[in-house]
């Protein structure tokens, strides 16, 4: 047997957000007030005194179909329930913005790419309790470069490292070991101290 569908008539028209609580809107209509749902579809977020389009289906449910007109174009959000996917199948995605960008979550922040271009004009600032990075090869360059640490441990196999012009290290005590030779060469080389020079070996050869 046939199953008798019971149709029934939906009616859209122009109304204007009154009132807002949580999921649950208050549109005012020519005829009255309509308690709607925001429509998986309308990703902008109604604000109260925004003109909206609303659907009301006969004797059921009502849903924001669309923000048509914000009463503050300055304030947008787009929001949803659960995972949010932007994506491009064929070209790339680009997010861009006058006055800054803002990425906030309380979870972990995942960046996957081939490559990773960051280029900051004035200035680039990280701030986080602890930074691991695991990578194969790593190149900077900077005008300038100015660090400050409580510590710092470094582990190398291998360390090579060339300065064009001074390279000066002050310090209260400073102290090199090496298991091998330890080389000290120059044009010159001056040893100063203030109270003690002590060279201590099995030989000394001078001159």
């Amino acid at each position: 047997m046939a199953r008798k569908i019971e149709v029934r008539a939906v009616f859209q028209e122009f109304g204007e957000v009154v009132a807002t609580d949580g999921e649950l809107l208050t549109v005012r209509t020519a005829l009255a007030d309509v308690p709607a749902r925001r429509a998986a579809s309308c990703l902008l977020v109604p604000s109260e005194g925004d003109r909206v389009l609303v659907a009301t289906e006969e004797r059921g449910d009502a849903y924001v179909l669309a923000v048509l007109e914000q009463r503050d174009p300055s304030a947008a959000a787009i929001s949803v329930d659960g995972d949010l996917t932007v994506r491009s199948l064929r070209g790339k995605v680009s997010i861009a913005a006058q006055e800054g960008i803002d990425l906030v979550t309380t979870a972990a922040a995942l960046v996957m790419a081939r490559t990773v271009d960051v280029e900051a004009l004035d200035a680039l600032s990280i701030l986080g309790g602890a930074v691991q990075a695991e990578l194969g090869k790593v190149k900077m360059y900077a005008a300038t470069l100015d660090a400050f640490f409580e510590r710092v441990r470094q582990h190398a196999k291998r360390s090579y490292r060339t300065v064009e012009e001074i390279d000066q290290v002050k310090a209260r005590h400073l102290d090199y070991a090496a298991s091998g030779n330890a080389q000290l060469r120059g044009e010159n080389a001056l040893v100063t101290a203030h109270d003690l020079v002590k060279l201590d070996g099995a030989q000394v050869h001078v001159g």
